[in-house]
């Protein structure tokens, strides 16, 4: 279970406060995909009337940090603000930390390889991660799964709430599949494997490509950055796309495919989910946390391409039994992972901190 402080508010109360956001990873453009939940969370937060001023490394090269760090300082020391988050640690909770003035409470958001990977490189890592740990008011956990690695070295339990991204089920929601596709140039009659996420050999593309190849009769279809790798002709790229009209793609297939080696609960999963379609994904990480094997889809070890292949020939020749777990997938999502409740319960958590180390700051 999660820490203490993951109660929900009352979606009726309109919070009165201001967040100062620190995040390594952040949307430059329409179809960057890099910290799209988070971009998500912002327009939650902001609507439900949190105040938010955000400091964001603006690319994905290295120079950005350079930026980075001169907008992180100037957030960092501002007085304006009644509470400090940063996403992904440490690249963005130290200057916070180390420069964020001391009557101001941090939050540290943990999403995957910065606590699953990160502090088990090297001692030096083990110390920062442990460190920075000590300085949070609180810490947030995008999943289950990552929020046991941090209590294992040494986060206090009830410190550590796991919350997961969440997804719009109101705007990703299953529509026609055969208008989808023709809306799209799709065949009407294959059945489609759809990819969401980067071309990195980390999320599984070495092993889809092959299981693609052992499958000619399926169609498998890729939407993300990178570069394509080697692959068959029932393999088609193309590329970035609006995060908008990843719902069109998503409504067109039959099946999601994550063949993840790391992962916390999928994003890509989640909005699959909520337009009604299942998903193959290796059992690691957040993975579990959302999909039940056989239930709303199907779970392969890592790097098992034999696996991979038998769970895409099962979902392509079990049509009925694939149509109710897209039937369960929307269900679990609605009832679990609507990004309302998950705004409600990371609110609920400002809120207490706020109240614990501040009081006076919600009423002022």
């Amino acid at each position: 279970m999660t820490g203490d402080l993951s109660h929900p508010v009352n979606p009726g109360n309109t919070p009165s406060y201001t967040l100062g956001l620190f995040t390594n990873m952040y949307p430059a453009f329409e179809g960057d995909y890099r910290g799209i939940f988070i971009r998500q969370m912002v327009t939650d937060l902001e609507e439900r009337g949190v105040k938010i001023f955000i400091a964001a490394k603006p690319t994905p090269s290295l120079l950005g940090y350079i930026s980075f760090a001169a907008r992180s300082v100037r957030l960092a020391r501002r007085k304006d603000l009644d509470l400090l988050q940063a996403e992904y640690i440490p690249h963005s909770s130290l200057i916070p930390a180390l420069l964020g003035r001391r009557t101001v409470p941090i939050i540290l958001k943990f999403h995957g390889d910065d606590a699953r990977i990160f502090p088990f490189k090297n001692r030096v890592n083990m110390a920062l991660t442990r460190a920075m740990i000590r300085r949070a008011a609180h810490i947030v956990t995008a999943s289950e799964e990552i929020r046991k690695t941090l209590i294992d070295i040494g986060a206090p339990s009830d410190r550590v709430t796991a919350i997961h991204s969440g997804v719009d089920t109101a705007f990703f929601t299953g529509g026609d599949r055969q208008e989808a596709r023709a809306r799209l140039g799709l065949p009407p009659k294959k059945t489609i494997f759809l990819f969401v996420g980067r071309l990195h050999p980390w999320k599984g593309i070495p092993e889809l490509v092959e299981a693609a190849r052992a499958c000619p009769e399926h169609l498998f279809l890729f939407i993300g950055p990178g570069s394509p790798p080697d692959h068959p002709d029932n393999c088609i790229f193309f590329g970035t796309v609006p995060h908008r009209e990843v719902r069109a793609w998503m409504n067109a297939a039959d099946c999601l495919v994550l063949p993840t080696h790391t992962e916390a609960v999928p994003t890509s999963v989640m909005e699959a989910f909520a337009c009604g379609i299942p998903a193959i994904t290796t059992n690691i990480g957040g993975c579990p946390e959302i999909v039940t094997d056989q239930k709303n889809g199907l779970m392969v070890p890592v790097g098992d391409t034999g696996a991979l292949v038998a769970a895409v020939e099962w979902m392509g020749s079990h049509e009925e039994e694939r149509m109710q777990m897209g039937h369960d997938a929307r269900a679990t999502v609605v009832q679990r992972y609507d990004h309302r409740i998950m705004t409600a319960r990371l609110i609920g958590i400002h809120t207490t901190v706020l109240e614990n180390t501040r009081p006076a700051s919600l009423t002022k």
